[in-house]
């Protein structure tokens, strides 16, 4: 199965992807259906992936996914071949289950992803099968809505509202029910992102995305709480393990000391100081 366009994939990059039965047709006619689907994402996403939200309708899903060390054609490769086998098997039919290209859309500026991430959990509600966006039941807004950590990463939406997760996690339930129209069609879209952004970038296209600050500190952290300490400038030397790992991964992903130590509030030097013990 090959992506629409042959745009090149970055490691770290972010996706919109969306995959339609064939000929419109339906690929979830059960509970059931949708339910070994997921068990089947569950299983495939491992650690190449990320997988920050979903949505799955009667005839197309929609997922909003990073890729690390495997290419994202895999991925979709993996789950839909399998479930087509357990769909054409249960239903006693043959030939396609899925379109044969899936759309793949590029997340350029990740301040678009809170916007992204309502408009996929609000397709139930746009098409008339809900209410609200809590009502429906086979999205990822369940795990959102309960601070709930599995195979979603709730993290890096829900931070970047607060890091107060109950505050957070109240603003994210505002914004899910705010019934006004999406701004943007984030189906028709080539690429989520400023154009200036998306110029800049198709001439750096040997050069992979890099993880953003917060987003490394919070692989280094053990809990949302750690991050917040640490984030805020906290000297307590029980986080000084953590620190050194923060610092490690953001000087491999080629940020100044400077940089460093600016988004965890203290200075280059004791960056510096710091990273010699490493």
């Amino acid at each position: 199965m090959l992506a629409r366009d042959a745009r090149r994939e970055y490691e770290g990059g972010i996706y919109h992807v969306i995959a339609r039965g064939n000929n419109k047709e339906y690929i979830f006619k059960e509970e059931q259906d949708k339910g070994y689907f997921i068990k089947i994402v569950k299983e495939a996403i491992g650690v190449e992936y990320q997988l920050f939200g979903y949505v799955l309708m009667d005839n197309h899903y929609h997922f909003i996914i990073q890729r690390h060390d495997r290419e994202m054609h895999q991925l979709m490769h993996q789950i839909n071949n399998k479930y087509s086998k357990y769909f054409n098997n249960k239903y006693k039919r043959v030939g396609h289950v899925f379109q044969s290209r899936y759309k793949s859309i590029q997340v350029q500026d990740e301040r678009y992803l809170l916007s992204l991430l309502r408009y996929v959990h609000r397709n139930p509600v746009r098409a008339g099968i809900c209410k609200s966006v809590s009502d429906y039941k086979w999205s990822s807004n369940y795990f959102y809505e309960r601070n709930r950590r599995t195979f979603i990463n709730i993290d890096i939406v829900l931070d970047m509202i607060s890091l107060d997760r109950n505050n957070a996690i109240v603003r994210y339930m505002e914004y899910m029910g705010n019934n006004e129209e999406d701004e943007l069609n984030f189906d028709e879209k080539k690429v989520i992102g400023d154009d200036a952004y998306e110029i800049m970038m198709s001439a750096r296209k040997v050069k992979p995305v890099r993880k953003r600050l917060d987003e490394i500190l919070i692989e280094a952290c053990s809990n949302t709480a750690e991050f917040e300490l640490i984030k805020n400038g906290s000297r307590q030397r029980n986080l000084t393990k953590t620190k050194l790992e923060y610092i490690r991964k953001s000087i491999e992903s080629n940020y100044t000391q400077r940089e460093i130590g600016e988004n965890i509030k203290i200075s280059d030097a004791a960056v510096r100081e710091l990273y010699k013990k490493i």
